[in-house]
């Protein structure tokens, strides 16, 4: 008894909470609908599109790099025994920096010169001897090879003396040195960082809308950060055929400025693009515009119904659009309340 008791109440508890939950679903769906019923319409704004004067110039940052960098190695084994150029030094090319110690190779130098030397006039003699058939052929072939071998020894110790000179292989400062009087050094060792800074460059990176306005040759004025109150400019020397991973495009200006040594690799620069002309477009607020820059659109009011038009956009740096296609002057474009339009939304103009 006291189960089917139990049972009962269960079962009644269901219903009454079953009961409970339809009733909201049912005034839910009465104050959707009257929701409905009085807001028939969505309260937007619009903008008119019209032809705006748009300035084309434009600013992009960048850093000051040497124009040529470099790490010199170590071609040979030994001790430094004399040290020509320091940190801080300036070099031309071809300038003895440090000399390792060459007694050995040079004793051996000394002996392969002197082979070499023999087996040049053997091979003359013998040269003289075969053209009266006073030798065989074979004779003459074995000297041959003799001279060719003492040659190339001798050649191979050649270099390897002139690598116990190490030299700058580029005119430019001794940014940074690894070495000391008595460093045993080895092949592939670093020996010093040459930078040469005559000129400098400023790499920067443009947009796509950028890079068209900007060609070879161009002189563009250049200000940096640290140095304030001085002008200085450079001339684009390099402009990349290929976006890189944040389409944009990098360019290349070599300073060409009569005070550019007060800048400094690593310092900041601004190139600064100028044009003259300043042109009419057609211009409208970006944030009339719905979708991507990839692929976007505007509503247009038609009969009191939100209507969407793709169009092509340039994007300027004041926060408006250049209208490309799509759209023609006098055109009313849906500026605000655009979170709720789709199409055939119906709208009304606040």
């Amino acid at each position: 008894m006291k189960k089917l008791l139990i049972a009962a109440f269960m079962l009644l508890g269901v219903g009454a909470i079953a009961f409970t939950l339809y009733n909201n679903k049912q005034e839910l769906n009465e104050e959707a609908n009257l929701a409905m019923k009085t807001s028939e319409y969505i309260s937007v704004t619009t903008e008119k599109v019209a032809e705006k004067a748009v300035n084309r110039n434009f600013e992009a940052n960048g850093i000051f790099e040497p124009n040529q960098e470099l790490k010199l190695m170590s071609e040979t084994s030994g001790s430094i025994v004399k040290i020509l150029k320091k940190k801080g030094s300036y070099v031309k090319r071809g300038d003895v920096i440090v000399q390792v110690d060459d007694r050995l190779i040079r004793s051996e130098y000394t002996i392969a010169k002197l082979q070499r030397d023999q087996a040049e006039k053997d091979l003359k003699r013998f040269e003289n001897l075969a053209s009266t058939d006073a030798i065989t052929k074979k004779q003459l072939e074995e000297i041959q090879n003799g001279f060719k071998i003492a040659d190339a020894q001798f050649s191979a110790l050649q270099k390897r003396l002139d690598d116990t000179q190490i030299k700058a292989p580029i005119s430019g400062f001794i940014n940074e040195d690894y070495y000391e009087m008595g460093t045993l050094v080895s092949p592939g060792m670093p020996i010093a960082d040459i930078i040469n800074t005559s000129p400098l460059k400023l790499t920067i990176n443009v947009t796509e809308n950028e890079i068209s306005k900007v060609k070879v040759g161009d002189v563009i004025p250049v200000s940096v950060n640290a140095i304030r109150g001085e002008e200085f400019s450079g001339k684009v020397d390099f402009i990349s055929n290929k976006a890189d991973g944040s389409f944009k495009y990098e360019v290349i200006l070599l300073m060409n400025s009569k005070n550019q040594d007060q800048i400094k690799p690593g310092m900041f620069g601004t190139a600064e693009f100028q044009f003259a002309q300043t042109g009419q477009v057609l211009k409208i607020d970006r944030k009339s515009v719905v979708g991507s820059l990839k692929n976007p659109g505007v509503y247009l009011i038609q009969n009191g119904q939100a209507v969407y038009r793709p169009i092509t956009i340039n994007p300027l740096d004041d926060g408006s659009v250049e209208v490309l296609d799509g759209l023609k002057a006098g055109d009313e474009v849906i500026a605000s309340g655009l979170i709720n339009v789709k199409e055939g939304t119906k709208v009304k103009v606040q």
